[in-house]
């Protein structure tokens, strides 16, 4: 392609994602300082079409850019935007409050970059280590249904009721409680499953083994990917979604914890990774967008986030807060674990 068609190109992708409606040649050659005749802007957008760059959504409308044309687009002509300096300072006050626990972090990230782009956000954490219990206490709910209770290393806690077989009093529940807390405090999932019983009395053995398998359960459910999703409902602000046939499969997709883990796994350990329209595999994503990137400590990738939105999103505004996000997610937990 000449420059001129370069630019006639980025002109379209640049109108059409401020307004979403498609570009004339008279719009082009009004608003963007092309130097060309509205004339010469129609042949040159005839060759682009014939390219598969940009598209006629209707015989009398003027172009919108392909999915092709947006890959060209983000790949060799997006600039990213200036987050300026009172916009950066805001991100870092943000999160350096938020910095509790990882978890409350990345959620309130998610917030925040759905608030700041407009779009959906998907966020995960990912465990550093196998999760070890900390602590364990047995609470009496009903005579026969007692509370496990887990603290872990990363002072997460959880909780599963379980049924007995017999009546559990204050007395046994105690019992139960300094018990375990003798017997597996230190251990991870793998260290449970080869936990040696022959201690425990053959008669509290059956509900020692469920009250060691919940805590199996509990630890391999900490042990896995956190998702957040924030500002899902955005995506009803855009024309693209009118359909609200379409946006429901759409947000019904965006609930299910798999399918957002696995557009996370996306993400590159150094780049932000941009996967436009048809290159997304499910059909509700084919009218998107999805931009991610990871947070980490070194080579240890601590987890990702991701932002859906229009394909005629801000590309430029959206690539340079991830990566602002991100670093500054990075320095955070380089600094907490130093």
């Amino acid at each position: 392609m000449n420059e001129r068609k370069v630019r006639i190109l980025e002109a379209i992708i640049q109108d059409y994602i401020q307004t979403g409606a498609p570009v004339g040649s008279r719009t082009l050659s009004r608003k963007y300082d092309l130097n060309l005749s509205s004339a010469t802007i129609r042949n040159e957008m005839s060759d682009l079409e014939e390219l598969g760059l940009i598209t006629q959504p209707h015989a009398s409308a003027g172009r919108i850019p392909s999915d092709k044309g947006y890959r060209l687009y983000v790949d060799n002509l997006m600039n990213r935007e200036d987050l300026g300096p009172e916009l950066n300072n805001v991100i870092i006050k943000m999160l350096h409050d938020k910095i509790n626990n990882i978890d409350s972090l990345i959620e309130e990230t998610a917030k925040l970059v759905a608030m700041m782009t407009n779009y959906a956000t998907i966020a995960s954490t990912l465990p550093l280590n196998e999760p070890i219990v900390k602590r364990i206490q047995i609470m009496i709910v009903e005579p026969k249904n007692i509370a496990c209770i887990v603290v872990t290393d990363g002072n997460l806690v959880r909780h599963q009721i379980i049924s007995t077989d017999i009546e559990i009093t204050e007395t046994i529940a105690t019992q139960l409680t300094t018990l375990l807390n003798k017997t597996i405090i230190g251990m991870t999932v793998v260290n449970l499953q080869q936990c040696n019983l022959n201690i425990i009395d053959e008669k509290y053995k059956p509900l020692v083994i469920k009250i060691i398998n919940t805590v199996i359960q509990i630890l391999s459910e900490e042990d896995s990917a956190q998702v957040f999703t924030r500002g899902t409902t955005n995506i009803l602000d855009f024309q693209e979604f009118n359909d609200m046939h379409k946006a429901r499969e759409l947000l019904e997709l965006l609930e299910k914890k798999p399918y957002l883990t696995s557009l996370l796994s996306k993400s590159s350990t150094n780049t932000v990774n941009i996967s436009i329209g048809e290159e997304n595999k499910l059909e509700p994503m084919k009218e998107c967008s999805l931009i991610t990137t990871t947070y980490k400590i070194g080579e240890c990738t601590l987890g990702s986030i991701g932002i859906i939105g229009p394909k005629r999103m801000n590309y430029g505004q959206v690539v340079s807060l991830l990566e602002q996000i991100s670093y500054q997610l990075t320095l955070m937990f380089g600094e907490d674990l130093v």
